[in-house]
């Protein structure tokens, strides 16, 4: 009895911490045990979900968020949808998982991929790193950033609610509208969870968070939609919507550039305005595309990149399965969603620089890179690197 009071008492706690989060955790073992994983809203195939293929067995899902699984890899085969926490899978589905889409139902409109935090346990940008997008940070989820922030740039029209005195975002706060290169002691490694929000309308003078084309599965802005701003799509970032688009919206100031493989490579249709269904050439053949803003220079020779993240590829001359990764600190390529010794090529945009690691936890020889690389063979860091950096430094 006192072994049941106290699971309960475990799992309470659990789903209380996990409602407060933007992000799902999945176990290997029933009842929230076993090895851990956590993913944020996203589709993820079988080498992106960082739990091994047919071992997940439960999940804690927090209000607002919802997942669906699938028996076969690339979102093929039975699929389940849940909304709430699951103890322990039945057992037409325990360990039966090989790819996962993530949703957070509490979407908001102004969702900007290019708006985010970074967090720093150390002064001026130094130390370990983490991204934050708009949401609501426990201590918990803060991991060993908790009580140890020391400063922070803010990316877009956002803000931070800082507690010192609270685990769970409530209380008193203090609001920073700007990045912080060095806190003052009030709250240098005092900060013990934080909330990323959008500051109130008419503070921010331009309107790129707006910006956004929308695709629909059906004819005449039918089915099933996704918003996306500026940035570069590939297949594997469509997840359900490879393939399977057959209107599109698309307001003045953007275009898109449409291709009918997953690799942004080869030929493309460019788009300019809505249309309500695709012809035979386009209608359910979208495997990968481009939106950008009208005038935007693009060089064809110039490897794709949706200029906020860095992209890493399992293949030479960015070909292969890819990961877009912000600023932050990788102390395993499972962590970055990748493979280890598999990184063959990647892209890096303009202000940022990337740091590779031979070993985990930034063990060993390191490789600093501040541009796009198509290969490796000269350096000698072709399928190497075991933990990465990512600095944004302007």
């Amino acid at each position: 009895m006192r072994k049941k009071i106290l699971f309960l008492a475990v799992f309470s706690y659990l789903c209380l911490i996990s409602s407060a989060q933007n992000f799902v955790t999945l176990y290997e073992d029933c009842n929230y045990t076993g090895k851990k994983h956590y993913l944020e809203a996203g589709t993820y195939r079988l080498y992106q979900m960082k739990i091994d293929n047919d071992l997940l067995s439960c999940m804690q899902i927090p209000s607002g968020m919802r997942v669906t699984i699938y028996e076969n890899d690339n979102f093929e085969g039975r699929s389940k949808t849940f909304t709430s926490s699951m103890a322990c899978l039945d057992g037409e589905w325990n360990d039966m998982a090989s790819s996962i889409v993530v949703e957070n139902t509490n979407y908001q409109p102004g969702y900007n991929q290019n708006e985010y935090v970074v967090f720093y346990n150390d002064c001026y940008g130094n130390g370990y790193s983490q991204t934050l997008r708009p949401g609501t940070y426990s201590g918990a989820s803060l991991g060993i950033l908790k009580n140890n922030i020391s400063s922070f740039t803010i990316y877009g029209n956002l803000r931070v609610r800082a507690y010192t005195t609270s685990d769970n975002a409530s209380g008193y706060y203090s609001t920073f509208d700007a990045s912080e290169n060095c806190l003052s002691s009030s709250y240098n490694d005092k900060i013990r969870s934080v909330i990323v929000e959008y500051k109130p309308a008419g503070n921010y003078g331009g309107n790129y968070g707006n910006q956004f084309a929308s695709f629909y599965t059906d004819c005449s802005y039918g089915g099933n939609s996704i918003r996306l701003h500026p940035g570069y799509y590939q297949g594997d970032k469509l997840g359900l919507f490879r393939y399977d688009i057959s209107s599109v919206e698309i307001p003045s100031g953007l275009r898109v550039k449409v291709y009918m493989n997953e690799s942004l490579s080869g030929s493309y249709y460019t788009l300019t305005e809505n249309n309500s269904c695709l012809s035979s050439s386009m209608n359910n053949r979208i495997g990968s595309f481009i939106v950008e803003e009208t005038g935007y220079g693009n060089n064809n020779n110039y490897p794709p990149n949706s200029n906020n993240a860095v992209i890493i590829y399992e293949d030479a001359n960015y070909q292969g399965r890819s990961a877009s990764l912000l600023p932050g600190t990788y102390s395993t390529m499972a962590q970055a969603g990748f493979f280890d010794n598999a990184l063959s090529s990647l892209t890096v945009p303009p202000g940022y620089r990337v740091v590779l690691y031979d070993y985990e936890n930034f063990g060993g020889k390191f490789y600093t890179i501040t541009q796009s690389k198509p290969g490796f063979i000269i350096s000698g860091w072709n399928d190497r690197t075991s933990s990465i950096i990512v600095y944004r430094d302007r």
